[in-house]
């Protein structure tokens, strides 16, 4: 039998902690049909740091199951926390009480116990130092202040899903739900992950975060030229634009707005007004029935298979397929 150890920390995503003792709970069900085995396969436990009870985000309390200093677990999967992702501030409230628990993680680590994270739970892996050597996902939002965080860190934010070996990281916090199945077909079998799946009416694995993203424009910084651009950018990103009309608007030579902007953003003035068309695009996907040409040329570009191109590569779909995952607007009857 298999240990797995939830850590859940104050305002951690509850139904994500529950979710995962539930996920492997159906597991240790499907094992037993005829056929498959007989006996159970994982012993899922909640732990916290000092093994009293937390209160979610959403405030329901998460109560531990087992002292954590007594378990002994193969697997520890470290859940998420939701408003680690908004801000710096509110992430160093998250992290805060998770001190203790390093010197833990770290031991266990290096008796060889497998030890996961889900959506911001691998910003406690980072602060315990088992993330140095290894690829880290987190949820799309939170990876601006991944990469501010720890730059050394090599982070693959489209990825939903990495594993590393003895390091397994998963994006978004839903994506405990495909954790689970991973870890169930790593540690139990295929044929009982498709049990799962089937039992707990799951497609397959996701793979990339990408069509979920969204662009968020960065503007918590101190440079009132680069702010006063990216705000006319947002009201004028259908037009056409020229970087030289752009610097012009912040009062500033081009070479040197360029500088200014990355440094400001993150992103080149290219890359933003491109993510500000994106943007556009998709939301037009979602509220109408407006064909995809006339939607590219409404956001500002005149070469449709460019943009095309562009949207592809910058969600991981096509606008056709996110249009028919993401509309929630009606059909027209045929």
């Amino acid at each position: 039998m298999m240990n797995i150890a939830i850590v859940a920390l104050p305002d951690c995503h509850a139904s994500g902690v529950h979710g995962v003792m539930d996920f492997f709970t159906v597991a240790n069900y499907c094992a037993r049909l005829p056929g498959v085995r007989s006996d159970p396969l994982f012993n899922c436990q909640v732990v916290t740091v000092d093994n009293q009870p937390v209160r979610g985000y959403s405030g329901a309390l998460v109560t531990p199951t087992v002292c954590r200093e007594s378990f002994r677990p193969d697997l520890i999967v470290v859940g998420s926390s939701v408003e680690a992702a908004v801000s710096a501030e509110l992430l160093e409230r998250t992290l805060a009480p998770a001190i203790p628990l390093y010197g833990w993680l770290r031991e266990a680590f290096e008796q060889g116990v497998v030890v996961a994270s889900v959506c911001t739970g691998s910003f406690v892996l980072a602060e315990a130092g088992l993330l140095g050597d290894q690829v880290a996902t987190t949820h799309w939002r939170a990876a601006p202040l991944f990469r501010g965080r720890y730059p050394d860190i090599r982070l693959d934010e489209d990825q939903l899903l990495v594993d590393n070996g003895q390091i397994i990281c998963a994006g978004g916090a839903t994506a405990f739900v495909d954790l689970c199945l991973y870890l169930v077909e790593r540690f139990a079998s295929p044929s009982v992950a498709l049990a799962c799946s089937k039992m707990l009416v799951l497609d397959g694995r996701r793979v990339e975060q990408t069509p979920y993203m969204a662009f968020y424009s960065r503007k918590a910084h101190q440079d009132d030229a680069i702010r006063k651009a990216q705000t006319w950018l947002e009201h004028h990103y259908s037009d056409p634009v020229s970087i030289d009309d752009v610097a012009d608007v912040a009062g500033l030579g081009t070479r040197t707005f360029k500088r200014r902007f990355k440094e400001a953003t993150g992103e080149t003035p290219i890359g933003y007004l491109q993510h500000l068309r994106i943007e556009a695009a998709k939301h037009k996907l979602e509220s109408s029935r407006e064909q995809t040409a006339r939607i590219i040329w409404s956001v500002g570009y005149e070469d449709a298979s460019s943009f095309r191109r562009l949207f592809k590569r910058t969600v991981g779909c096509t606008m056709e397929q996110y249009r028919k995952r993401f509309s929630y607007v009606t059909p027209l009857a045929v």
